[in-house]
C-alpha cells in the first residue's frame, strides 16, 4: 500500500446540486467551477414555493444539505476569511460542502486545498481531541501555519507533522514531526483527523503538476483508518 494506491482505490461518488432561481449568474458560475473537478453536477431549476437564491446537494434524489446561495458562493470563492482565519471557531463551511464527502477531485489549486483543510483543521479544533495527521511536502510550509495549529493543539488534539525536514519545529509536546525525504511526501498533501467521536475525515492528495493536485476527501471512516494506518505503519 502506498497514498498513490489509496488515492486510486477511492472512487467518488456522484452527487448533484441544484440551485433553485438564482437571481445572480455569477454566484451561480462561481459555484459551478468550484465543482467542476469533482464529481457533482451543478443544475439550475424553480421552486414556486420555495426561497430564491438557494442550493440543495442530493444523491441519488435524497436530499443531503443546502445552503444559500451567497454564503456558497463566498466559501468556494474564499471570501469568507478561512485563508486569513485567526479564530477558527469564525471560519464558517457551509453544510453543502461537508456533504459533498468522498469526493474525487483531478485539479485543485493551492487555494482550493487550503480550504479543504482547514475544515478538516476546524473539525479538529471543535472536537477537543485526537489526533491531526498533516503532510506539508516540506517542513518549511508548517512553519507558516505554526500559529494555526497551536490552537488547534490547544483543544487538546494531538498533531503529527511530515515532511522533507528543511526546517526543524519547535521541541513541544503535542507536536511528533515525522521528517522524511520519501518522494511520496513531497509530493502529497494530507490532512488526516483521527476523531475522539467517531466524526473522521481525511484530505489526500498528489501534485500532479506544480501546485495542481489530484486526489480525495472523505468522511468513511474505513478509508481514513487506511490513511492513518499507512501512515502510522510507514513513518512511525
Amino acid at each position: 500500500m502506498t497514498l498513490s494506491s489509496i488515492i486510486e482505490d477511492v472512487t467518488g461518488e456522484e452527487r448533484t446540486l441544484t440551485i433553485y432561481d438564482a437571481s445572480d449568474p455569477e454566484a451561480v458560475r462561481a459555484v459551478e467551477n468550484h465543482f467542476i473537478v469533482q464529481r457533482v453536477s451543478v443544475e439550475e431549476s424553480n421552486a414556486p414555493d420555495g426561497p430564491d437564491d438557494f442550493a440543495v446537494l442530493h444523491d441519488d434524489g435524497e436530499f443531503l444539505a443546502a445552503a444559500d446561495l451567497e454564503a456558497l458562493r463566498r466559501a468556494v470563492s474564499f471570501e469568507a476569511g478561512l485563508l486569513d482565519a485567526t479564530d477558527l471557531a469564525e471560519v464558517p463551511t457551509p453544510e453543502v460542502l461537508k456533504h459533498v464527502g468522498n469526493t474525487t477531485f483531478t485539479s485543485y489549486g493551492k487555494r482550493r486545498m487550503i480550504l479543504a483543510s482547514r475544515e478538516i483543521e476546524e473539525r479538529a479544533w471543535r472536537a477537543g481531541g485526537g489526533e491531526l495527521h498533516s503532510g506539508f511536502q516540506k517542513l518549511s510550509l508548517f512553519r507558516d501555519q505554526w500559529d494555526l495549529y497551536g490552537r488547534v493543539a490547544d483543544r487538546g488534539v494531538s498533531v503529527h507533522a511530515y515532511g522533507v525536514p528543511d526546517w526543524s519545529p519547535p521541541d513541544v509536546p503535542w507536536l511528533t514531526v515525522h521528517a522524511s525525504e520519501d518522494e511520496e511526501i513531497r509530493r502529497s498533501w494530507f490532512v488526516g483527523f483521527d476523531s475522539p467521536d467517531d466524526r473522521d475525515c481525511a484530505l489526500l492528495a498528489e501534485e500532479c503538476e506544480p501546485n495542481e493536485f489530484g486526489g480525495f476527501w472523505t468522511y468513511d471512516e474505513d478509508i481514513v483508518g487506511d490513511v492513518l494506518g499507512y501512515l502510522r505503519g510507514a513513518y512511525a
